[in-house]
């Protein structure tokens, strides 16, 4: 038995030391890893746009993201997109200054009720569409009194707006704005006249066990230079152009 164990030790480790090995013999590949559901996401264009900029070629695998900033903090991914900040995680992860963008909630409704959500209060007994997996400001998330319609994507929540499924939905402005415009409804649907103020900062982080901390000041110039000339907010416009094109196909 304790034979049986060591070989299964040895085994274990060989594959380990493989691995490591792998990487070392590969230090252009960056690594990274999205949630299963959005595979092909926003996610996963930001780390294109990423790994082009440093010249670096890029593995991406899937997992939840929990176990992603295990594996970041391990040293396994060399690098997150879409993290919010906290101190915690920056003790345990190197964060990338500044934020690569910022996400504003707003509330969204036809024309016509769009001036009646004048305060908060005012969302009692309305159906409130919310977007499959986004993440709101916390008190609008552990709000139970309120009605909550699970939403399949940002073209859906329209849709239903517009059969009067839902009242209102509720989205990032970045991402709504453009959409509307590229459906032709921007003059339909509007921010309702009661907006929460919360943001969103979404930041890129690295592993400290990564050979990327050695860039950590050209990915900071990379931000900053992506920000300036807008190429994260061109990246989230193309995504929805063009996930709005497949649709209609």
């Amino acid at each position: 038995m304790f034979s049986l164990k060591k070989t299964i030790f040895c085994v274990v480790l060989t594959i380990v030391s493989q691995s490591i090995n792998a990487w070392t013999q590969q230090p252009n590949t960056l690594r990274a890893a999205v949630a299963k559901e959005f595979e092909n996401g926003l996610h996963s264009h930001y780390l294109k746009y990423i790994a082009e900029q440093l010249g670096m070629d890029l593995i991406i695998s899937t997992m939840p993201l929990a176990r992603r900033i295990i594996e970041v903090q391990k040293g396994n991914l060399d690098v997150i997109v879409g993290l919010q900040y906290s101190a915690e995680r920056a003790q345990q992860l190197t964060y990338i200054y500044p934020a690569y963008e910022t996400l504003s909630f707003r509330f969204f409704a036809l024309n016509e009720n769009a001036i009646d959500i004048k305060s908060y209060e005012d969302l009692s007994g309305k159906m409130i569409g919310v977007i499959r997996g986004a993440e709101h400001h916390s008190s609008f998330e552990r709000d139970n009194q309120l009605k909550k319609y699970d939403l399949k994507s940002l073209k859906s929540g329209i849709k239903m707006l517009f059969h009067q499924r839902i009242d209102l939905f509720i989205h990032y402005e970045e991402s709504t704005v453009p959409m509307l415009k590229s459906l032709a409804v921007e003059d339909k649907i509007s921010k309702t006249k009661y907006q929460p103020k919360y943001k969103h900062e979404l930041y890129i982080a690295i592993s400290k066990l990564s050979p990327l901390i050695a860039k950590k000041q050209q990915l900071q110039s990379l931000i900053e230079k992506g920000i300036n000339q807008q190429d994260f907010l061109q990246i989230r416009l193309n995504y929805y152009q063009m996930n709005l094109k497949k649709t209609e196909e």
